[in-house]
């Protein structure tokens, strides 16, 4: 079983790369506020960047790319 990425503080760009996870994957999370999906759009060293899809189900229409840390929520890939 693959670990979860909640409470994890490494840099999100090794999370991503443990488990596979590449440019334009997709990862679902749930903070308690319904769930939220982001594109990963570029790994860096320790950064990756990703743009919210949805959040709560809900179409984001315009999201621009940003930093995102990964040890809120256990993220997982869908799709």
């Amino acid at each position: 079983m693959t670990p979860g990425t909640r409470h994890d503080h490494r840099c999100a760009a090794d999370i991503c790369r443990e488990h596979g996870w590449r440019v334009g994957t997709c990862l679902v999370g749930d903070a308690g506020y319904g769930p939220t999906v982001i594109r990963i759009t570029a790994l860096g060293e320790k950064v990756m960047l990703a743009r919210m899809v949805s959040h709560a189900r809900v179409a984001v229409p315009y999201n621009a790319d940003r930093a995102w840390s990964l040890s809120l929520r256990d993220w997982r890939s869908i799709g």
